[in-house]
């Protein structure tokens, strides 16, 4: 299956997604049915193991949404289960240096970009599909179809972001604006001089090596306000998040609805 979100970004589209930590194949396949175009299955954060990744990416196949997987650091084994489930793109966080950008590529991708592990598993139809008979096409289209998106959500990684993008094998910049602001010593001040010319910096990076631009947000004022900025890709909310609020305020109005009659 071609990567619909990195032909969306192709043509230029503003792709919106969300983070997914519930864990039911059930909600993550609903989810396909709010025009979502990709979902987030958080790995770092969320409580998943490989077998509960694999289900959870084809629900999101099964209704055309985009699977991305936040891995939780750079070993071989976060990526290439992560990848071998068929992982459309991998969210990478904490990272710093150039040195760790480049142990990403080498985990990630396959010659001669990188020098990840083959296996003929589920990414590839088991073997089957046309493109997978062939072992030089299937790295070419692996390449070519899988995101690698870095995190920049460190000070460290910030003052390298120039270099960073401009590397083979990274396809775009995903921001986390909390921990980065955390690492810039201004907590969640998000209007903060030094924490807007930060993300203004990515956003240049990225767009100079054209490569697109991911940023987390959890109000729709601000995902509004970063697509006008630029950003190609946003990251609204969290699943659990989400349905908090929606029921929060069914049932307010609801019960003002009962009180006014």
């Amino acid at each position: 299956m071609k990567n619909q979100l990195k032909i969306k970004l192709k043509n230029n589209e503003k792709v919106i997604g969300t983070f997914f930590t519930m864990g039911s194949a059930n909600l993550l396949e609903a989810l396909g049915y709010t025009f979502l175009d990709y979902v987030i299955i958080d790995t770092e954060h969320g409580p998943f193991d490989t077998e509960t990744v694999m289900d959870l990416v084809r629900a999101a196949e099964c209704v055309n949404l985009t699977p991305i997987i936040r891995i939780a650091d750079v070993t071989h084994k976060e990526i290439q289960r992560a990848v071998d489930s068929g992982a459309k793109g991998i969210v990478v966080p904490c990272l710093k240096t150039l040195d760790e950008m480049k142990r990403l590529v080498e985990f990630a991708k396959f010659p001669p970009i990188g020098n990840r592990g083959f296996i003929q598993g589920r990414a590839s139809g088991f073997g089957e599909k046309n493109w997978a008979k062939d072992i030089h096409q299937f790295m070419a289209v692996c390449n070519e179809e899988l995101l690698v998106l870095p995190q920049c959500e460190t000070v460290q990684c910030l003052e390298v972001i120039e270099h960073i993008v401009e590397m083979e094998g990274i396809d775009g910049i995903f921001i986390g604006p909390f921990d980065l602001s955390i690492s810039m010593k201004m907590p969640v001040q998000f209007e903060e001089e030094a924490f807007l010319a930060a993300l203004e910096r990515v956003l240049k990076a990225c767009k100079n090596a054209h490569k697109p631009a991911f940023i987390f947000t959890s109000d729709i004022k601000s995902a509004q306000k970063y697509i006008k900025q630029g950003f190609d890709g946003i990251a609204y909310s969290i699943d659990t998040a989400v349905i908090i609020q929606a029921y929060q305020r069914a049932v307010k109005q609801i019960k003002q609805q009962d009180m006014v009659t």
